[in-house]
């Protein structure tokens, strides 16, 4: 499906049947007003392409309850999922980049700061810095599960051109003692972007070359398939996974039993 303005995330929207991507539409570091979210069927039919705008360079999302959670910039913008209204917006202090979202179960939100090695955490209608670390690396991709965070690191020695001395991977953040933990056999292999979960194994998107990774529980990284540079923060339902191509302004969707 093409026809996206540089899509950088999309999210399944189970309670609505459809899909939710997020549109930059220019540069993904400046305010210009020009970001949108755009809503797909779950067959892959475009329902509104332009559904929710007022945002500047939109990413990564999350739901919970009627709320959908949108990082942008510096802002977390909450969105009314019925009607695609911006209805709050946050600014962190000092947020410097602000990319991936994630929901815990109880309803806790996180966001990462990727080029400020920083985790927010909404709770409670507000904001505020859940963690500060090194050890985070370029955080960009999180995902929620039980009693953890596992967060993509993009990587460190970071360039202009978002190139890096030495690439990322995984790493799990207890949410409790927040203490970092690498994984042990997902290191040092990818510029993490997109996390999603599957039936015990965990794939991740590489932006900068293209690969998707399938990661089962404690094993090394496996590519699974190979896109050109740009595929973004990935989402998925039961069975499909889906690929924002953030340069090519198109949505792919594979099938999880295809891929080994």
């Amino acid at each position: 499906m093409s026809g996206f303005k540089n899509p950088e995330s999309v999210l399944y929207d189970k309670a609505h049947q459809r899909l939710i991507v997020s549109n930059i539409n220019g540069a993904p570091d400046v305010a210009d007003g020009n970001g949108y979210l755009s809503l797909i069927s779950h067959d892959g039919q475009i329902i509104q392409m332009d559904w929710s705008n007022g945002f500047d360079a939109p990413k990564g999302m999350a739901i919970v309850g009627n709320r959908l959670f949108v990082s942008d910039i510096t802002k977390l913008r909450i969105v009314d999922l019925d009607t695609g209204k911006i209805v709050e917006t946050l600014a962190p202090e000092k947020a410097f980049f602000l990319n991936d979202v994630t929901a815990s179960e109880s309803g806790e939100v996180f966001v990462t700061d990727m080029l400020a090695n920083r985790i927010y955490r909404y709770a409670d209608g507000k904001i505020e810095l859940w963690l500060e670390s090194s050890d985070l690396k370029t955080p960009n991709g999180i995902l929620a599960e039980a009693g953890k965070l596992v967060v993509g690191s993009w990587g460190e020695g970071l360039h202009p051109d978002f190139s890096t001395d030495h690439p990322g991977g995984l790493v799990s953040v207890d949410t409790t003692t927040k203490v970092v933990t690498p994984f042990p056999k997902a290191t040092g292999f990818a510029n993490v972007d997109g996390i999603v979960s599957f039936s015990g194994s965990i794939y991740v998107t590489d932006y900068l070359k293209g690969t998707l990774y399938r990661i089962p529980e404690g094993q090394a990284p496996k590519a699974v398939a190979q896109f050109k540079p740009g595929s973004a923060d990935i989402g998925s339902d039961e069975d499909t996974i889906y690929v924002p191509m953030m340069n090519e302004g198109e949505l792919r969707a594979l099938k999880f039993k295809e891929l080994d």
